[in-house]
């Protein structure tokens, strides 16, 4: 990871101001919401007051019948597919599992009854006949301006609906309606006539079974508890709260099944909440109020969903946050019970629209754009900051690695003048590169001033030793003088060596650089190499192509010879020596290999190193000082490659390679 990415990481570390500003938005909305719900449910609690002093506004006590609305007539079919939305209440309790389900709607001024009956033991039969006494059949019970009315309505099949008194005579009221018969028992679609709203009204169900036994089940089996009380919206029930109900709201009540008698109010347009992109509201939800799985408000519906609603029926007064359906907002209701002596008879259902989401919306797109322009900012000056460092760091690092030439030579390395730590860092390299070349130079000039100092005192010990006369010496005094003159034939040797080893150097300073061909460079050289590793047996391996290369031909002849003089030290009279020319893609390589004792361990990481020798004496009384491979190593390098030594694969002797890439052309 580079030091631009580490500090641009480091600069979304701003990232944490957005964070706790998110927190505290979010703490402050909670407290927000908090108290808009507890004024909500003291406006609640008061108008539940109001309505529990108008008995003629509180439900009824106990079971009721809700009379639903229907958008358009029915067709009396027995169908009910024009019932669109319609509940049913359902009743249980006959043989074997039968059921009823009723259901009342009005259109048009019109009273609809929807009854639906489940009996796996049918036994039908006309309301008339004299059998239907003892057959399935409906009892069908009327309280309203005619008094208490009883019919028996029963089919044998699907028709008209068949309709007696419940004694089977003549009814006194007249229905239209249709009876269908299904698999699993039948269905009845029927109209009360016009102007007949009864108060309350009475269904049964009469199973009879195989054995003849009946078994009523609906609204009640007595009369006194079949007659339920009939109830619908009515907006007349709303006046006694209308003073109290503020003009931003909007108020239900419901009774104890939850059905809304009433509905009072409108809630204002939705304002900026609704404009605002559904992008924003959806950061809204998940940021602001912690995804709350809300329920969508049942503004059109004839009983209510809410869950505070079924609370509040429950005895506790509650508050719930839902959506509306009208419009992309949110909604805040609070349900409080209506109480009747000391009973539970409804509830009632305070809404509003949360106030909260225009100064949630302005704090938040604040907090957002506050955010993303100083994360910009500071983000920015990071990476100005950090490119500047990364580039600054680069130079340095490239200019410490081209501090080193191709011969070993030190350049001057550039300081900077900044006031810093990475100033100072250049500035102790540039110190550090300053010595290390003065040494290198020092050690460069060592080799030439040694040879030119000593070569006096050496000239001098041997002149003294031939002027001796020896034929006057005792042998034990004789012998004496031919170990010194020995020492001193040493001696100048290593001189010679050292003078060498620093004109090779200099030589690499000055070399002339020619294209030759390096195959026929090499025949060349071999007749040359057979006589000086004579009598040992002379290979050379060359490509049949010629191979050219721009180099110093005089510095590789050296580098040659220094391998040649070395394959001669460790090969027997009686081995080889082999001189191969390899052409590569984009460079040669020129291996000398030869028959003797593989190369020591201890050594081979320093085999090219100066002064590091692997012979001791030189066969004639010669010395060797470690500077053939060193030279090597230069001349290598000089052309753009490097040497290597390795044992041959068979472990039969050594092959030093010369890797050449030849100079650029200038």
């Amino acid at each position: 990871m580079t030091l631009r990415t580490k500090l641009l990481l480091i600069a979304l570390s701003v990232l944490v101001l957005p964070w706790a500003g998110w927190q505290l938005l979010r703490q402050m909305e909670a407290l927000l919401r908090q108290g808009q719900e507890q004024a909500l449910l003291a406006s609640a609690e008061a108008l539940a007051r109001a309505i529990a002093a108008s008995p003629e506004v509180v439900p009824a006590r106990g079971p009721t019948l809700f009379v639903q609305r229907l958008p358009v007539p029915p067709q009396a079919d027995g169908e009910f597919a024009d019932w669109p939305g319609i509940e049913l209440r359902r009743f249980g309790g006959g043989h074997g599992g039968a059921a009823l389900a009723l259901a009342l709607a009005r259109a048009d001024g019109a009273l609809w009854l929807r009854i639906e009956v489940t009996d796996p033991t049918p036994r039908p039969a006309d309301a008339h006949w004299s059998t239907a006494g003892r057959s399935d059949r409906l009892r069908l019970t009327l309280d309203g301006a005619l008094g208490i009315v009883s019919l028996r309505l029963a089919n044998a099949q699907s028709g008209p609906l068949r309709v007696t008194a419940a004694d089977g005579g003549a009814p006194s009221l007249r229905l239209d309606g249709y009876w269908r018969q299904r698999a699993d028992g039948y269905a009845v679609e029927l109209q009360l006539p016009f102007g007949l709203d009864p108060e309350r009204l009475g269904l049964q169900a009469i199973d009879v079974d195989a054995d003849g036994l009946g078994q009523s089940f609906g609204t009640g089996n007595a009369l006194a508890d079949a007659l339920w009380p009939l109830a619908e919206r009515n907006p007349r029930l709303a006046q006694p709260i209308r003073p109290l109900l503020p003009d931003d709201m909007r108020v239900r009540l419901v009774d104890a099944d939850g059905w809304i008698l009433t509905e009072l109010g409108e809630l204002p347009d939705a304002g900026p909440a609704a404009t605002m992109p559904w992008w924003r509201r959806v950061l809204y939800q998940w940021f602001v109020f912690g995804n709350d799985p809300w329920a969508e408000a049942d503004r059109d519906a004839a009983r209510s969903a809410n869950e505070a609603i079924w609370q509040a029926l429950s005895g506790l007064p509650a508050t719930h946050w839902q959506r509306d359906r009208s419009a992309p907002r949110l909604l805040l209701a609070a349900a409080v019970p209506v109480r009747a002596g000391g009973d539970v008879r409804g509830a009632l259902l305070l809404e509003r629209e949360h106030q909260t989401l225009l100064l949630t919306e302005r704090a938040l797109t604040g907090l957002v754009g506050g955010t993303l322009l100083a994360l910009l900012i500071a983000g920015s000056i990071v990476f100005l900051f950090a490119s500047r460092l990364s580039w600054r760091i680069g130079r340095l690092r490239d200019a410490t690695e081209q501090a080193l030439e191709r011969d070993g030579r030190l350049r001057a390395f550039p300081t900077s003048t900044a006031r810093d730590e990475i100033g100072d860092l250049s500035r102790s390299f540039a110190r550090l590169l300053g010595e290390i070349a003065a040494s290198q130079d020092y050690l460069r000039s060592l080799a030439g001033k040694l040879s030119h100092e000593l070569n006096t005192p050496i000239a001098i010990v041997r002149g003294a030793l031939d002027n001796v006369d020896a034929a006057a010496l005792a042998d034990g005094d004789r012998a004496c003088v031919e170990r010194a003159r020995a020492g001193a034939d040493r001696l100048a040797a290593i001189v010679r060596t050292m003078g060498e080893a620093s004109r090779i150097e200099q030589a690499l300073a000055h070399a002339e650089v020619e294209q030759v061909d390096l195959a026929a460079l090499l025949a060349t050289l071999v007749d040359g190499y057979r006589g000086v590793l004579a009598p040992r047996r002379v290979e050379l391996q060359l490509p049949v192509a010629s191979v050219p290369l721009l180099c110093a031909p005089e510095l590789l002849v050296q580098a040659l010879d220094k391998l040649i003089d070395n394959a001669r030290a460790f090969t027997a009279e009686s081995g080889w020596v082999r001189i191969t020319l390899r052409p590569l893609a984009d460079a040669v390589e020129v291996a000398v290999a030869n028959q003797g004792p593989p190369l020591p361990a201890a050594l081979r990481p320093r085999l090219f190193d100066s002064m590091v020798s692997v012979r001791g004496e030189r066969r004639g009384g010669g010395v060797n000082l470690g500077f053939g491979l060193y030279l090597v190593r230069l001349v290598t390098e000089w052309h753009r490659g490097g040497a290597r030594a390795e044992d041959l694969p068979d472990g039969d002797g050594v092959e030093v390679t010369m890797l050449l890439r030849g100079l650029p052309r200038r």
